[in-house]
């Protein structure tokens, strides 16, 4: 890719990641904002993955459990998720990807010492997720974020580590239900 191409694509990431909190505060009160925020960090404008699944550790609870899953196989026809959120809510919560990744629960991959290789390896053959990458961060209350993704094999742009984990770490302040 060229340099000057590269600069674009980091441009938009950018741009995308700087509106996402005005549009967060947009959806205050709504329980699923994890699920919004997810499906823009994974969209065309951003990260432009696939599948992805989030799911948080809680050590103090030996709980890893899965928060909200996105997949583009699963189309809907809405133009901005944003100004339509009672449809999106409604598309996720009859989303088969969505609900089965909300489905998962394992004991706390912190707490017991495992490795989060070993979890990514069996989620992702688990969700079908094929040339998968997973990123981990430390959040609040002592909780650790877990995403694991498929990114688009036709995508020109492949972000740094620290870029993809800083677009995470909105995912903190969204409310868990």
């Amino acid at each position: 890719m060229k340099p000057e191409n590269m600069m674009h694509g980091h441009a938009n990431v950018v741009d995308n990641l700087r509106r996402l909190p005005r549009k967060m505060l947009l959806l205050h009160g709504l329980d699923n904002v994890t699920e919004f925020v997810l499906h823009e960090l994974c969209s065309k404008n951003c990260f432009n993955m696939n599948k992805a699944a989030y799911f948080i550790d809680n050590p103090d609870f030996n709980c890893l459990k899965g928060i909200a899953g996105v997949s583009h196989d699963e189309k809907h026809d809405i133009d901005n998720i944003w100004e339509s959120p009672e449809l999106f809510t409604q598309k996720m919560l009859e989303s088969p990807f969505n609900q089965h990744v909300r489905s998962f629960t394992y004991d706390s991959h912190k707490k017991n010492g495992d490795l989060y290789e070993k979890a990514a390896l069996s989620i992702a053959n688990e969700l079908g997720i094929k040339n998968y990458n997973f990123y981990s961060w430390d959040l609040k209350h002592n909780n650790h974020g877990f995403f694991i993704c498929e990114k688009d094999e036709d995508a020109q742009n492949h972000h740094q580590e620290d870029v993809v984990v800083d677009g995470l770490c909105l995912l903190g302040f969204c409310p868990v239900h």
